[in-house]
């Protein structure tokens, strides 16, 4: 009997740039892939006539939905799955989509006796990268993901780079709780529309990527960084202001944020449609720092901080079966 182990990081998204065919950049964007939270799931086969599943509430449901979509593709027998650690949906933190990939990688092992490396092949399996290829390339890849957005035609491949974070870097993350962001039917009414970026709000996002965050990246500038990721994160959501509310979709996070500005903490940035921010730190004491301006409560609203690590490699797979490599990465 095989056992499949997967763990996985959490992503996060500054913001999705609509472009059109002529700017280009068409749900395109940057993100970085984190550490923590991080998935981790184990699944073998079993003998019972149906699926075990051992989560919370939540993520039980999101497990049978994937392994049914799955099925539509794979030959999977039933199997019995447990999840050891979880990352919160609908927050910012591109939980839904690891926890896919992660089971497809699983439930490619189980039925086929392969490892997929493929992050594509994934998602289709699990139906996700709808949009953003960021958590997807990076479930594979890991570091800072520059998504070039959906190519001209199906023929070309999707242009994703990707390069390593400064490992000393930190981002302290903060979410109120019990409040997840937009998703669902109004995240698709939303896209649907197909509202688009003006060309100038285009070509001022991929100046701050070319000219701005990159550099800070490989030269290692965090002060460059950190003013680079706030002017992003602050164009995109006034792009998004008339859907979710403001820059920053939770009224609580909009207070907090204009506090830690006057208190001199910058780089804060939501993480796709949040509620949950992420603001950079140049090392764990630093980030420690950051994280003791941020009250326990705020208008009633408690807050949840976090203080992760950048994750430079991919998810890690482990398999109990002698006839596949045990313990490796997916890049």
């Amino acid at each position: 009997m095989m056992n499949v182990e997967v763990i996985t990081g959490s992503r996060l998204h500054f913001g999705l740039i609509c472009g059109t065919p002529q700017t280009g950049w068409r749900f395109g964007g940057v993100g970085v892939m984190l550490q923590q939270p991080s998935w981790r799931i184990a699944i073998r086969n079993t003998t019972a006539a149906v699926d075990q599943i051992s989560a919370s509430s939540e993520t039980t449901c999101r497990v049978a939905e994937f392994l049914q979509k799955i099925r539509h593709t794979l030959s999977l027998p039933a199997v019995e799955l447990s999840v050891k650690s979880e990352v919160p949906f609908h927050t910012g933190l591109g939980g839904g989509t690891q926890l896919g990939l992660a089971i497809a990688a699983a439930a490619e092992l189980l039925a086929n006796r392969r490892a997929v490396h493929d992050p594509y092949r994934l998602a289709d399996l699990a139906q996700r990268a709808e949009r953003s290829a960021i958590g997807t390339v990076g479930f594979r890849d890991g570091g800072f993901l520059i998504d070039h957005g959906l190519p001209d035609t199906d023929s070309q491949p999707r242009k994703v780079e990707r390069i390593a974070m400064p490992e000393a870097w930190r981002f302290v993350l903060i979410r109120p709780s019990n409040a997840q962001g937009l998703c669902g039917d109004r995240e698709r009414s939303f896209f649907n529309q197909r509202t688009t970026m003006s060309e100038p709000l285009v070509e001022s996002l991929v100046s701050r990527i070319n000219d701005c965050l990159v550099p800070a990246i490989r030269n290692e500038e965090f002060e460059r960084f950190s003013i680079s990721i706030e002017e992003y994160g602050d164009a995109v959501g006034r792009f998004y202001a008339s859907e979710q509310g403001d820059i920053f979709a939770h009224p609580v996070i909009r207070r907090l944020v204009a506090m830690l500005r006057a208190a001199g903490i910058h780089g804060a940035a939501q993480s796709s449609w949040g509620p949950g921010i992420s603001i950079p730190a140049s090392s764990t004491e630093h980030a420690q720092a950051i994280a003791d301006h941020v009250p326990i409560e705020l208008d009633g609203t408690k807050l949840r901080v976090d203080i992760a690590e950048p994750l430079n490699t991919g998810a890690s797979q482990h398999s109990g079966s002698p006839e596949v490599i045990d313990g490796q990465r997916f890049a």
